[in-house]
């Protein structure tokens, strides 16, 4: 599991096994916004231990933050469920998408993301899909428990947690298991086997977060939008790629990214650039930058458009056409970050202060600088930003960076 900002899904001692959990919400004097939360555990069928009501110091920073107190209970999914629907409490954690939920309820931003994979045994010929044919199991109670249900597929066998299903899966008693890849990893060793002996395959990424029903939103209209923001000022850390995704992801793009570092008159373009452009003040650049954020925000394109090669431009939209939605986004910048082509219109012009330049410039030229993911609400799809130098073939001069938007679920899904 990806945290974003939760270091334990939560800790709650054994001694509240049953009864309702309250969380050590500082007292502002609101009404309380009462969240409940289940009691299963990917790892045990007992509750984490800890010392007294230990609870989540995320939602502890993001509700401190808002000058909001806060409950938590714990009940079962499908309690909790029929509470945020007939109102009994506000909102329920951590929760995957779930249209029977939809109705009533909204799903805020991500609090964490999950990472999931299909694991089969290696006597096992993987098809194309395991909805028909192959026994699934699953963790009671769990989050990939709720999705199979949802989307059709029928779980042949439960367990109270993972340890327990992988013996099952070892055991020929069920086929295939659907779970977050850490997790797995974490359990099997926990059995003192070798994760390497099952095979996996890349299903997707799962961002969990609360669902808050809609009659307190309502009378709480400015509350969802705070509490989204909050969860960014709170974060203790960040979505990324795991060190095995990252090397799935290099084979796959690092033959095609060498290439692309090779593009017809880009050395050339880049000298001339950075003539111009090695004189300007920070001052100047950032004036720059300020007129090409307000064209951006205003839908003028006819400034930023002066400041770019067109040319080398719809080269890079044609990669980004060829690669089938792989790549989101092309931009090759300058050696002070300013950009020289785009495939799409970005929402500044100096990349030069952030990561995903300073990742890669003039860095080894093998460098593949990963971003974080980066999760579009509006258009449901991971992103990430690599990055690799761009030098000179004569001297090895360091002449830019050539940053590359991906699509991490789509890259990940033909690694198999």
């Amino acid at each position: 599991m990806r945290l974003i900002s939760i270091i334990m899904l939560f800790v709650i001692s054994s001694a509240t096994f049953g009864t309702p959990a309250v969380a050590e919400a500082p007292a502002i004097g609101s009404v309380p916004v009462n969240l409940a939360t289940n009691i299963s555990s990917a790892f045990s069928s007992d509750l984490p231990t800890g010392s007294g009501q230990s609870l989540l110091p995320h939602l502890q920073c993001i509700f401190a933050d808002m000058k909001r107190d806060f409950t938590v209970q714990v009940m079962p999914w499908r309690r909790a469920y029929q509470d945020v629907k007939s109102n009994r409490i506000d909102g329920f954690f951590t929760a995957i998408p779930m249209r029977q939920v939809d109705p009533y309820a909204v799903l805020s931003a991500p609090l964490v993301l999950e990472n999931w994979y299909w694991f089969w045994r290696s006597d096992t010929i993987a098809p194309e899909s395991w909805r028909e044919g192959y026994r699934l199991g699953s963790i009671l109670g769990s989050q990939q428990e709720t999705w199979l249900g949802e989307t059709g597929y029928t779980v042949d066998m439960s367990a109270n947690n993972l340890p327990q299903l992988i013996k099952l899966l070892q055991g020929k008693r069920i086929d295939v298991i659907l779970a977050d890849r850490e997790h797995f990893i974490r359990a099997a060793k926990e059995l003192k086997l070798n994760p390497d002996n099952f095979q996996s395959r890349f299903f997707r990424y799962v961002p969990l977060g609360v669902y808050f029903n809609e009659q307190f939103l309502n009378n709480n209209p400015a509350f969802l939008s705070s509490f989204n923001t909050t969860i960014n000022q709170c974060a203790t850390g960040h979505f990324a790629v795991s060190d095995y995704e990252k090397q799935q992801i290099r084979e796959l793009l690092h033959r095609k990214i060498e290439r692309w570092k090779r593009l017809p008159k880009l050395n050339e373009l880049l000298h001339a650039q950075n003539a111009k452009t090695k004189r300007l003040s920070k001052n100047e650049i950032l004036e720059r930058d300020k007129k090409w954020r307000i064209a951006f925000q205003a839908n003028d394109f006819a400034y930023p458009i002066k400041l770019i090669d067109q040319e080398l431009s719809a080269q890079l939209r044609e990669i980004k056409k060829q690669s089938l939605d792989v790549i989101t986004e092309i931009i090759v910048t300058d050696a002070r970050g300013l950009n020289l082509a785009i495939s799409d219109m970005t929402s500044d012009y100096w990349q030069g202060d952030e990561e995903k330049f300073t990742g890669a410039y003039d860095k080894p030229a093998s460098t593949l600088y990963f971003g974080d993911i980066n999760y579009d609400e509006s258009t449901k799809r991971f992103q990430i930003h690599i990055s690799v130098p761009l030098y000179t073939e004569e001297n090895f001069e360091p002449l830019g960076v050539m940053v590359f938007g991906v699509d991490v679920e789509k890259i990940l899904s033909q690694a198999q």
